[in-house]
């Protein structure tokens, strides 16, 4: 629980450094920038993972158009910490089996070069990686 009030914090201490860098360089308003503030932060208890505060994010950006940037350079950042995580079991998975299975290895690590592989589509298409993930 305390990370996920951490991750909360964290969440909500972004929104405002993005909105102080708009103040500072004088592209918002003092009060619409709390206007977009408090309305996230009524809307903090919804967000448990990054990916629920870009979605939050994306609602909000219809209402306040200067959430636009911060949607986009949200939206690469959860790409690549997705890409990092799978980039990381794979990595472990392949370490793993190397002894055991050399061609799954490889197939495994073969199929995750691609910029659009998922975690879940290479847990379909490997079961024993599927597995792996699931022990982890």
């Amino acid at each position: 629980m305390v990370t996920t009030l951490d991750n909360k914090n964290e969440y909500a201490k972004s929104i405002c450094l993005f909105l102080a860098e708009l103040l500072r360089t004088r592209r918002i308003t003092l009060a619409r920038s709390s206007e977009i503030a408090q309305k996230v932060l009524q809307n903090i208890n919804l967000i448990d993972t990054e990916e629920d505060f870009l979605r939050l994010t994306k609602e909000l950006a219809f209402e306040f158009e200067e959430l636009h940037y911060f949607k986009e350079r949200l939206s690469k950042n959860v790409h690549v910490n997705q890409r990092r995580e799978l980039e990381k079991k794979v990595r472990e998975f392949a370490a793993s089996v190397m002894y055991q299975d050399s061609k799954l290895a490889l197939d495994v690590l073969a199929a995750a070069v691609s910029d659009e592989a998922r975690l879940e589509d290479l847990g379909a298409r490997f079961p024993q990686f599927e597995q792996f993930i699931k022990t982890k």
